[in-house]
């Protein structure tokens, strides 16, 4: 790369995306090694004080665009910050001359017509589930879920409804990256306002049940046994999973606007629809009709 630039024209515009640290690419392509025989290359991996002085090299220019992590001595030619998804590190992208746009990501939407549970009404049962399209789903995400969270592609998105067909929150799985009969919670969260303080819990229970658990197993067409989620929190315990999930992991959250990241697990499918609705009455239940917030 820096003789490349050694010999592209000073006047010439660069583009480049440089790797971000010394033996970058080294790491990353290790475990390419550890497979294939193969006659690699030979050249010098850049250290990190080479990285500083290639970006130097690609700045020294009338015309440029570079994407980096960040460096704050370039700040004055910031002109976005990238993320290939939502959890991802970001990428700073600098150049020369460029105006600055806002990008954002386009979701589709679709009309949810049934009623929600609102302010003043009165939950009663049977509970019910009600499969959601994912644009759907994306229209309820977006009115009442923490906008602060990252949205995530969900494979099996639910509406929990009560006797009254209408909706009291929804909860989004995915199947689990890392263990064959568990499914992951992506989502959940419950409508607002309401007169239930703790309603959120009554969406984790029915996440949890066994109706939820044959949905699962017929969209991921294996048996499920477990559930586990994420939450970020500033508190170094989520109220809403306590318990409910048990807490297996308590670490630094990766997302700036939160301070921890918490990681729970449960069983799947350890109580029914109607037996959860009893749980959440007798100990999360309680009306407060001066609460304005269900989530």
């Amino acid at each position: 790369m820096r003789s490349w630039l050694q010999k592209v024209p000073r006047d010439a515009p660069v583009c480049s995306f440089p790797p971000f640290y010394g033996g970058g690419y080294e790491r990353l392509y290790e475990p390419l090694n550890t497979h294939f025989n193969w006659d690699a290359p030979e050249y010098e991996p850049l250290s990190d004080a080479d990285v500083v002085d290639v970006l130097g090299a690609i700045t020294d220019r009338p015309y440029w665009l570079t994407a980096s992590n960040h460096v704050p001595e370039l700040h004055p030619y910031l002109r976005g910050v990238i993320k290939a998804t939502p959890r991802a590190a970001p990428f700073y992208v600098y150049a020369s001359i460029a105006p600055t746009r806002i990008v954002a990501p386009r979701q589709p939407i679709e009309p949810v017509k049934a009623p929600r549970l609102r302010a003043g009404d009165v939950l009663v049962g049977p509970l019910k589930l009600a499969l959601l399209k994912s644009g759907q789903f994306n229209a309820l995400r977006s009115r009442y879920l923490n906008p602060r969270i990252a949205p995530g592609a969900a494979d099996l998105a639910v509406a929990v409804k009560d006797g009254k067909d209408r909706v009291l929150g929804v909860f989004a799985m995915a199947p689990s990256s890392y263990t064959p009969d568990e499914a992951y919670l992506l989502s959940d969260f419950a409508v607002a306002p309401t007169d239930y303080p703790r309603l959120s819990k009554l969406i984790v229970l029915a996440a949890t049940s066994t109706e939820a658990q044959l949905l699962c197993q017929r969209a991921y067409s294996r048996r499920i046994r477990a559930v586990s989620t994420t939450a970020f929190s500033n508190n170094p315990v989520s109220m809403k999973y306590r318990g409910l999930l048990r807490l297996t992991k308590r670490g630094p959250s990766n997302e700036d606007c939160w301070q921890y990241q918490l990681q729970h697990q449960g069983l799947m499918g350890g109580h029914t629809l109607s037996e959860a609705l009893q749980l959440w009455a007798k100990r999360w239940g309680a009306r407060a009709t001066t609460t304005k917030t269900g989530v």
